[in-house]
């Protein structure tokens, strides 16, 4: 397990944003050990989302989301 995910139980780390037309900002932060997908009012991500975060991250491809360097 990473430094950054450790941390994270105890305050959230931010690992990357980015704009979007639709959201305007996506953050992707890891939070109690799991990453989370949040926009300015919605998060993608919360409890059995998550799982769909999961399948589609690991659907993607590593290669597309490791310059994020959160897997």
């Amino acid at each position: 397990m990473n430094f950054k995910r450790l941390l994270s139980y105890l305050i959230p780390i931010k690992i990357d944003e980015i704009k979007s037309d639709i959201n305007k900002n996506l953050e992707i932060t890891w939070n109690n050990g799991q990453l989370v997908l949040d926009s300015e009012n919605t998060n993608f991500s919360y409890g059995s989302l998550q799982k769909v975060l999961r399948f589609g991250l690991k659907k993607i491809g590593f290669e597309q989301v490791n310059h994020l360097k959160v897997l």
